[in-house]
């Protein structure tokens, strides 16, 4: 069973993104992490994660090309990194 506080995080994720006009995008925990992919022909695309590094602090992380994690150096809450996901780091989450 996840921990509450990811689905909790979960959940304010899917709802910021479905908000900026990011429909295709899903979110779900993965460990310590909350990730947002997209699915096309059945095969989940990472594009982003949240990772937990102590109680409602979070690390931003983008997949590149190949879905590989990339690290920024970006921490903060579940909506100061919604925030920065949607405004600055858009092109992770375009529908292609």
């Amino acid at each position: 069973m996840a921990d509450p506080m990811l689905e909790v995080a979960c959940g304010i994720l899917q709802k910021h993104l479905q908000a900026k006009g990011f429909p295709h995008l899903l979110v779900r925990v993965h460990g310590k992490h909350v990730v947002v992919y997209s699915e096309h022909e059945g095969e989940k695309e990472n594009r982003a994660r949240l990772t937990a590094l102590k109680q409602q602090f979070y690390n931003l992380g983008v997949a590149n090309h190949r879905g590989t994690w990339q690290p920024t150096p970006y921490t903060g809450s579940v909506t100061e990194l919604a925030t920065l996901l949607t405004e600055q780091f858009s092109f992770v989450l375009a529908d292609f």
